[in-house]
């Protein structure tokens, strides 16, 4: 045997404590993107329940599902001396995803990764021309379900596996590497799909599911509610007003739930906006709750302009921020609208004066009066 192949069969033999959390570990089924597809979990069953196949670990594949099936069943134990696997089976347009068979006995298995079972598990039981008695039915799926049909029982990827690991070492002998390194990597991905989430955090969504669908409602009614009234969309129209009160000749550019908006100036509205970055007002980070305010200017003609007149914008005061630049627009001056307190953010008019008073405070509507009226100069002459 060698080295290698030592190392993954004690890799194997250690996976029968089952540990209280599965780590995650990338597996080639990740990288090939196939790690969470039925047909492929079908096809390496399939692979391994052929006794005969080059894997080299003979009957383990089948003995250990016998023993799940005696094990939850009070039937007698199948033989399955020996057996066809068939993929894909056809039944009245419908097609069974495993079909162990043989002239008397024969196992029906539906496989279920992320699906829902929906099938007619009726119509593949009635498939396999077999006495009834020597018929079994198993549903497998990434978590236990409860299965309608008397005929089948349900087991879990994982349990499978539990089995697969613990009967092992009585079949590991005659295996070939690479099918010891493609078990290892199947074994490790049903426990990646299984435990694709953190349980603690599952377990704690199940005992508070009913106070998080809540705060899941209450979060989406104040998200409408701050787009609404940041986008002015809704009835008041209070932001429009405010514009005109100070003389301002801006218009609402509404992006509807992109989480930015833009306050276009009207005499050069495709290139020059006040632009609202609002998403950082319900999602939380280290800077607390916040609305970014930009003047931006858009489109490569209009940047390219600026930085040629540099130095003409020196003159009349105006510099840009560090903030990033693109092809084809420019966070050209910067600035944040703070929400530190919920109370801030309880009536539209509250919300509406920050933004006008962050405009005030920026001079950022002046400063794009300024671009606009020196790409006048030069472009209208």
């Amino acid at each position: 045997m060698t080295e290698e192949l030592h190392n993954l069969s004690e890799w194997l033999r250690r996976q029968n404590d089952i540990p209280e959390k599965r780590v995650h570990k990338e597996t080639l089924l990740d990288i090939a993107g196939i790690d969470h597809l039925e047909n492929q979990w079908s096809n390496i069953y399939a692979y391994f329940l052929n006794p005969n196949a080059s894997h080299g670990f003979m009957r383990l594949f089948i003995d250990s599902l016998l023993n799940i099936i005696s094990a939850r069943t009070s039937q007698s134990p199948l033989e399955m001396k020996s057996f066809s696997v068939l993929r894909e089976e056809p039944v009245k347009k419908k097609r069974i995803d495993l079909l162990i068979v043989n002239d008397d006995e024969a196992i029906i298995i539906e496989n279920k990764v992320y699906h829902s079972l929906d099938n007619q598990l009726d119509l593949y039981w009635k498939r396999p021309n077999v006495p009834e008695q020597n018929k079994r039915g198993i549903v497998l799926t990434l978590w236990s379900i409860s299965v309608s049909d008397t005929n089948y029982i349900n087991v879990t990827h994982e349990d499978y596996a539990h089995e697969i690991e613990r009967n092992l070492p009585k079949y590991f002998t005659n295996a070939n590497t690479k099918a010891l390194l493609l078990l290892q990597d199947f074994i490790q991905n049903i426990y990646n799909v299984t435990h694709a989430m953190n349980e603690e955090e599952l377990y704690f969504y199940f005992q508070n599911r009913g106070k998080i669908n809540r705060l899941a409602e209450i979060r989406k009614s104040v998200i409408t509610y701050i787009w609404e009234t940041i986008e002015d969309s809704g009835k008041s129209k209070l932001l429009q007003r405010a514009f005109h009160d100070n003389g301002w000749s801006l218009s609402i550019q509404t992006k509807i739930k992109e989480n930015y908006c833009y306050y276009v100036f009207n005499e050069l509205r495709e290139n020059v906006k006040l632009t609202l970055y609002y998403e950082t007002v319900w999602n939380y980070k280290n800077n607390g709750c916040r609305i970014g305010l930009f003047l931006e200017l858009c489109g490569a003609q209009m940047i390219k302009f600026v930085e040629k007149k540099r130095d003409d914008l020196k003159e009349m005061g105006l510099e840009p921020d560090q903030l990033k630049k693109e092809k084809t627009w420019w966070h050209y001056k910067g600035t944040e609208i703070r929400f530190d307190n919920p109370k801030d953010l309880s009536n539209e008019q509250e919300i509406v004066n920050r933004i006008v008073n962050a405009i005030k405070d920026s001079h950022f509507y002046e400063d794009g009066k300024k671009i606009i009226g020196l790409w006048n100069k030069y472009h209208n002459n």
